[in-house]
């Protein structure tokens, strides 16, 4: 019995778990505040353009530089913006327009057709 060492006191062993629980759930919360704002942005920002909307984006690009490119643009695009007030003067101005299109070559438009379609795009405004 003489070989029997003697029992030690109780040893205090420090415990973290509460802390590590608590940060585990302050890191969830904060990358779930993350995701939910990420996807609410990245849907606000994916909104699709309408076909009036591309249709107007067309229009104020039309290169006057290329007639047939021009002419066939902006009477496709026009449509899109018809009513009652302009549409006597679109159809007018599509009949003048017409002989531009079939051609295989054509001169430029000339400076008043130019203007008419640019003071047509301006009415739709």
């Amino acid at each position: 019995m003489e070989e029997l060492k003697d029992i030690k006191g109780i040893i205090e062993v420090p415990d973290y778990s509460l802390w590590i629980l608590l940060s585990m759930i302050v890191g969830l919360l904060l990358c779930l505040i993350f995701a939910i704002y990420y996807f609410k942005n990245r849907r606000k920002k994916r909104k699709r353009l309408t076909s009036k909307q591309i249709a107007m984006k067309n229009l104020k690009e039309i290169d006057f530089d290329d007639t047939k490119g021009a002419v066939y643009s902006f009477c496709e695009n026009f449509q899109y913006f018809i009513d009652e007030k302009n549409k006597e003067a679109f159809e007018k101005l599509q009949k003048e327009l017409e002989i531009f299109k079939y051609k295989k070559e054509i001169e430029k438009l000339s400076e008043e057709q130019i203007n008419k379609i640019k003071s047509m795009i301006k009415e739709i405004k």
